[in-house]
């Protein structure tokens, strides 16, 4: 994998893992890798990501705590954008960056970790 702004393997991965625990965490870090500077209503980032409002609401929320978008109101519009914080945004520039074979590698190593840490239940 390239790092291209100095970020391990081992770095994405526990970014991803820690702020990509949802769907659309996970596709609204992908959209802000492409459109770093852009901003956006939820409506717009809802027709982006296609989710409910609610799930929108719970992922924006999540990652404005996480201090990985920032806020911006705009004629009383809420508008969102990824955070100036050049150390939160590094991360979300570097998965942006990754070839959809490099993506799809990386969710399935994280998948694996996680099927070690969670022991599988037995069914009665």
């Amino acid at each position: 994998m390239v790092a291209l702004y100095g970020l391990t393997e081992e770095s994405l991965y526990r970014f991803l893992g820690e702020h990509g625990n949802s769907r659309v965490k996970r596709q609204l870090l992908l959209f802000w890798g492409m459109h770093p500077k852009a901003k956006f209503s939820m409506l717009a980032l809802r027709c982006a990501v296609d989710c409910s409002r609610l799930d929108m609401k719970m992922a924006l929320r999540s990652m404005i705590e996480e201090g990985l978008l920032d806020t911006h109101i705009y004629n009383d519009v809420p508008l969102y954008s990824l955070t100036r914080n050049e150390e939160r945004r590094r991360p979300v520039l570097e998965l942006a960056a990754l070839g959809w074979d490099q993506w799809l590698l990386m969710r399935k190593r994280i998948k694996q970790k996680i099927n070690q840490l969670v022991p599988a239940t037995s069914s009665l």
